[in-house]
């Protein structure tokens, strides 16, 4: 029994510079992957954001919902139609992504953090205006049109700042106020939208839950995730296609957030028990940390 709370204490004290660094800091959380499919999940993510609170750091969660998306277009009757990864939003199924995040996903996950312990508003550029978007054009396929899917371009991020500094998590739909006065509202990929948020908040921190612990060289070898990466190695391993699929457009990302300024970004497993508290508050943390 001694010796189980001599281990706690020493978890304790290996946390301690970690606390004193990023108190006061702002941290940007992109909730993502399948691990937001499961309520326990993520009420026990959201049990380390309380804790993040209660010593002093500034939690922000970015979130998506895809696969509900596309539940309740197909409840409409309504084909979810992809380009080049990207989902095709016209104006009635902008209306079902906006009502979907905002009003179902949003709600859901500020009933789990209550649960939780820890307080939350939802923030989204339909309802505040915070999220800033214009259309996004595929310049490689300029006769490609997504339609209402947008690039960021900013955020108003005194609301944030307001929520912030009450001890209020802002749970953050990627979901913009179009800015360029074609569509009234853009539909965000949601690793593009956190990178942005996490910039224009001055981020210390960026830390993307994902289905996978990192960066692996070899993604059939769990020994082979890759634990600290400068960015420039990041862009050769993409062309090298170590990095695919779904994970370029996070890494990117990552890239994307180094450049603008935040501190580092990280990439570990949504399934990892505390998996935000062992990459931030230790050592060797437990996952892909990118730094600039």
């Amino acid at each position: 029994m001694v010796e189980e709370a001599t281990k706690k204490a020493a978890a304790l004290i290996e946390a301690l510079p970690y606390i004193k660094s990023f108190h006061n800091q702002v941290i940007v959380i992109k909730l993502g992957g399948s691990a937001q499919e499961n309520p326990a999940l993520v009420e026990r993510v959201f049990a380390d954001v309380d804790f993040m609170i209660s010593v002093g750091m500034k939690p922000v969660i970015v979130y998506g919902g895809g696969k509900r998306i596309s539940a309740a277009m197909q409840k409409k009757g309504k084909d979810a139609v992809f380009i080049h990864g990207q989902r095709v939003t016209d104006s009635e199924t902008m209306d079902i992504v906006a009502s979907v995040l905002i009003d179902e996903v949003g709600h859901d996950l500020m009933q789990i953090m209550r649960k939780a312990g820890g307080k939350a508003e939802l923030l989204n550029g339909r309802d505040q205006g915070f999220l800033l978007a214009k259309k996004k054009h595929l310049i490689q396929y300029p006769d490609d049109d997504l339609q209402c899917v947008g690039s960021p371009c900013g955020i108003n991020a005194e609301l944030a700042f307001e929520m912030l500094d009450k001890k209020i998590v802002p749970l953050i739909a990627p979901i913009a106020k179009g800015t360029d006065g074609l569509y009234e509202l853009y539909n965000i990929n949601g690793d593009s939208a956190s990178s942005v948020i996490a910039r224009d908040l001055n981020a210390s921190k960026i830390v993307f839950l994902s289905d996978i612990a990192g960066i692996y060289k070899d993604i059939d070898d769990e020994d082979s995730l890759m634990t600290s990466l400068h960015e420039s190695e990041v862009e050769n391993l993409i062309k090298e296609e170590v990095i695919k699929g779904g994970m370029i457009p996070k890494v990117e990302a990552c890239i994307e957030s180094l450049k603008g300024g935040v501190g580092k970004a990280h990439i570990v497993s949504g399934f990892q028990p505390h998996a935000l508290l062992l990459e931030i508050f230790t050592a060797d943390g437990i996952g892909s940390e990118l730094v600039h």
